[in-house]
């Protein structure tokens, strides 16, 4: 694999990177070297994910080989074995550790575990080899049968603790002594070994540690897993979503119907206490054994902590709200205030939550229940309760500024059971809902920083603005990138439509009217060709537009394209993107549009590659609910530290909203463009995005592409001929650039077009015009046509060697087949495109053909070292001629005449 030099450290790379990859890994490098934090956007499809991999591992083994230098050194009496500064980039020279085991380990944390799946089968694409650890909950990681029958996560694990502390478990048993085994990502039914526990054992010993970044952000996790962070590298990608889970992980709601049941949950198990007690009290007098329920508490504890749930449900209720129910907003610290109430403090929190995790695993070993809804309810509510009682006792007087309570009439379709015993709460006023939430994820990051991270680096396709996005992290971020695209400006059109067919304006008003969206929307889906997405603001926005249009609107679209709606249910939301994705292939269809909204779960990093998204439209600014009472505290908080003289340390409310909008958009419009090859048309259906505030958040990528279109016509004639232009530069089909070239064109000769790789899955339009031609075609020229075709012959020979490859290849070593290929086509780097080839066909002897096929499509003064060079690799050799050597116009004048064998090298194609 190529190797490149960036800021004094080699990095292995699996092809030859572009000069955005070279820009990207350079400041991972400067960020691990000078100890500084990082904020870097990419966009998707730059390769961004094997650039932090190849040069954080890169600088570790860097980092390993200095401390192998220095004890050398040191055995040498100060002598350099290797004199000269190769050792000094790593780090400065006083912060290189003197034993391997503090060399600093890297946490690569991203939001879900399919995103970790995806990020693990790059590095197998990788040269590097290090220890691996992958963190995740017993809902991923857990393989016994049983635990992993339950439905709630609460049920998992407390199960699978009662059977740990019983030794129960064989898969747990088996742990012990295979702590020398590499963690794998992905955990099957045939492991012997508890992976969940595995991976808990090797995290010490990983160098490389991979997590979702809640495990990270969440002081409750990082305790739960025993996170170490002390001089360790913690890479956040898709960090894009960082500023709310802070905020979510420091916040927590505590609902009239959660407390209820948490008080059922008690007085249930209250009850059945009872009974064993009287029932040992009968066993007693007739000197019977006596019996025991599994619980080690006494009656009276019980009741106490039935009694400080009632109290805090009174102390809740108690708070008046204004007339106009809209709440009671109070500081941060009020909750301890309310939770005194209840008997709840800092001297009470340890044996209260002794007491909760001592009924939760009664709870869950409970015999012959745990198929009963009821038992799973009981058990879910009495960990949630147990969490709140946490969320409040973790709380530390660093968090109180940055929060707020707020008291507020229960929004939640769940209703209050009523209850009839003498212990319930008699109160008749209407229900109330806690709410602590934490207005600013700077506390969270914070927090990291004091656990002694050495580097922190947020990482994702759509952070812009940039600026906007470090004021909220309220840390230092020396080293800043906004990257630009590995996309060539053929393959994006960008256009702001400030103009409907009709001439109607697409200004606020008009946008939400819906006399813009609907003939704009229908008018675009027979612009663009194969899927189409369309971005709503809010679900009630997009529901509200279907209504409209559901009588005449609708069906014209699919006249031309199926539509498909995002579920607001995740459940079904897989279903409805399968048959999305299998409409837009159908060969007898023109195409799809899919209708998702902004901040939805198909606007989060869902890949619309290619023929799935040929273009976007974004209907309008997705600002947040501005009455939302979180949002309208979130907005008076920002202008409240600035007041109080944080000054430029924080956003304006004003500020905040207009950022929460553009990201949004941000991250819908980076559905369009996702590799190399593709292209699409990002349509920006709303006249406020000609606003310099507005337009400026746009991603860096996309804001030098933006036009203004005031006349729709024009705008539809432009991305018309985008389109038309992009389609004969790219192949739609596989996603991968044509690869034919011309290398001498002068010199060519028409008798014998040359073919290209992938010209095999090109259908061309010329076809019917030249056969009305051979009618014309007489004496030698007819009797040529009536012989075989060698171009066709090769034509298929090349389609086949494709379908080969990519057969045998998995999807992303495809994606670096075709981008060898590409770079040799523009580069002609032969050792580049040899070292790539290489790389993926010769650790299988049973691929090492196609390695030597490919001499085909080598150049013709590249032949002789390819075929030298699989002789080395393969022990076989291509069949190399010096005739195949000659350029290719000379191989046309040496073709002998039709009937005889040609001398050229068999099959060549150019690429």
């Amino acid at each position: 694999m190529p190797k490149v030099q960036l800021n004094g450290i080699t990095v292995d790379f699996p092809f030859q990177p572009y000069a955005c990859q070279e820009a990207y890994m350079a400041k991972v490098l400067e960020c691990l070297q000078k100890k500084v934090n990082g904020v870097l956007e990419s966009p998707t499809g730059t390769g961004k994910t094997l650039c932090l991999l190849c040069s954080s591992l890169a600088w570790q083994e860097h980092y390993k080989d200095a401390i192998s230098a220095r004890k050398i050194a040191q055995r040498l009496n100060g002598e350099e074995l290797f004199p000269g500064p190769s050792w000094g980039n790593v780090a400065p020279n006083d912060d290189i550790p003197t034993y391997y085991t503090d060399v600093p380990k890297i946490i690569y944390a991203s939001r879900t575990h399919s995103q970790l799946t995806q990020v693990i089968n790059e590095l197998k694409n990788t040269v590097y080899r290090p220890k691996v650890c992958v963190l995740g909950s017993r809902d991923q990681l857990c393989i016994h049968p049983e635990v992993r029958r339950m439905e709630s996560n609460y049920m998992q694990i407390y199960t699978c603790r009662k059977k740990v502390m019983a030794r129960a478990c064989h898969f747990y048993n088996n742990v012990e002594g295979e702590f020398g085994v590499e963690v794998k990502p992905c955990f099957g039914e045939g492991e012997v070994s508890c992976p969940y526990y595995l991976s808990r054992s090797l995290k010490q010993q990983a160098d490389i540690i991979f997590m979702p970044y809640n495990y990270l952000l969440d002081s409750k996790s990082r305790k739960a897993h025993s996170l170490d962070l002390r001089g360790t590298v913690v890479i956040l990608d898709e960090a894009h979503n960082v500023e709310r889970l802070c905020e979510e992980s420091s916040s927590f709601d505590l609902t009239p119907y959660d407390l209820a049941s948490a008080i059922d949950t008690v007085d249930v198990v209250l009850e059945e206490q009872a009974k064993v007690v009287q029932q040992n009290e009968v066993n007693a007098e007739f000197n019977m054994e006596l019996a025991s329920s599994g619980l080690n508490m006494e009656l009276e504890d019980i009741a106490k902590i039935k009694k400080i749930l009632l109290q805090l449900e009174s102390a809740i209720d108690e708070v008046e709200l204004p007339p106009d129910d809209s709440g009671v907003t109070k500081e941060g610290s009020y909750i301890f205030d309310l939770f005194a109430k209840a008997q709840i403090t800092f001297q009470t929190k340890s044996s209260l939550l002794e007491s909760l995790e001592q009924i939760l695993q009664y709870l869950s070993g409970r015999k012959c229940e745990f198929d009963s809804c009821f038992t799973q309810t009981f058990l879910c509510n009495a960990g949630k309760m147990k969490c709140w009682f946490i969320s409040v006792a973790t709380s530390s007087n660093a968090s109180i500024p940055f929060a707020q309570v707020h008291i507020h009439l229960d929004d939640s379709n769940q209703k209050k059971k009523q209850k009839t015993d003498v212990w319930s709460s008699s109160s008749t006023k209407k229900e109330k809902t806690l709410s602590y939430w934490c207005f600013s994820p700077g506390y969270s990051m914070h927090e990291l920083v004091r656990q002694g991270v050495r580097t922190i680096i947020l990482t994702s396709g759509t952070l812009s603005p940039l600026s906007s996005f470090t004021m909220e992290m309220q840390i230092p971020f020396p080293v800043r990138l906004e990257n630009p695209h590995v996309i060539d400006k053929h393959q994006l059109w960008v256009g702001i439509i400030s103009k409907g067919p009709d001439g109607t304006s697409s200004q606020y008003g008009n946008a939400f009217s819906y006399s813009f969206i609907y003939p704009t929307a229908g008018n675009l889906v027979r612009v663009v060709p194969d899927g189409l997405l369309v971005f709503f603001s809010s679900y009630p926005v997009m529901d509200k537009s279907l209504e409209y249009w559901r009588h005449d609107f609708t069906s014209r679209i699919e006249e031309v394209k199926t539509m498909f709606v995002e579920p607001r249910n995740k459940g079904s939301f897989s279903e409805v993107i399968d048959a999305y994705y299998n409409r837009v292939v159908c060969p007898k269809s023109s195409g799809a549009a899919f209708l998702a909204v902004c901040r939805g779960k198909a606007s989060e990093g869902l890949d619309f590659a290619d023929r799935n998204g040929r273009g976007v439209i974004i209907t309008g600014l997705p600002f947040p609910p501005r009455m939302d009472p979180r949002v309208v505290l979130k907005m008076q908080f920002l202008d409240e530290m600035r007041r109080c003289g944080a000054g430029s340390q924080y956003l304006s409310g004003r500020e905040w909203y207009y950022q929460q909008a553009s990201r949004a958009v941000n991250q819908a419009i980076g559905r369009v463009i996702r590799h190399r090859q593709d292209y699409g048309a990002i349509f920006l259906c709303d006249e406020r995005f000609t606003a310099g505030n507005v337009r400026c958040k746009l991603p860096s990528w996309v804001r030098p592409y933006v036009n203004v279109y005031d006349n729709f016509g024009h705008a539809v004639r432009s991305v018309s001929i985008f389109y038309r232009a992009a389609q004969e530069a790219v192949t739609t089909e596989d996603g991968v650039s044509s690869l034919c070239m011309e290398y001498e064109p002068k010199a060519i000769l028409p008798k014998r077009p040359r073919i290209g790789l992938l010209d095999a899955l090109e259908h061309s339009e010329k076809s019917s015009e030249d056969a009305g031609e051979e009618s014309d075609l007489s004496g030698e020229e007819e009797q040529a046509e009536n012989k075989p075709n060698p171009t066709e012959n090769k034509r298929a020979r090349a389609a086949l060697y494709l379908a080969t490859v990519k057969s045998i290849l998995s999807k992303e070593r495809y994606k670096l087949f075709t981008m060898a290929l590409q770079d040799y086509k523009l580069r002609d780097d032969f050792i580049a495109v040899l070292s790539q080839l290489s790389a993926l066909f010769i650790d299988d002897k049973n691929n090492h053909v196609l390695l030597r096929d490919f001499y085909q499509f080598i150049r013709p003064y590249h032949k002789k070292q390819f075929h030298e060079a699989c002789s080395s690799l393969t022990g076989e050799g291509c069949g190399y001629k010096p005739e195949h050597g000659l350029p290719w116009e000379e191989q046309d004048l040496t073709t002998p005449s039709i009937g005889e064998k040609p001398v050229s090298a068999p099959g060549s194609c150019i690429i």
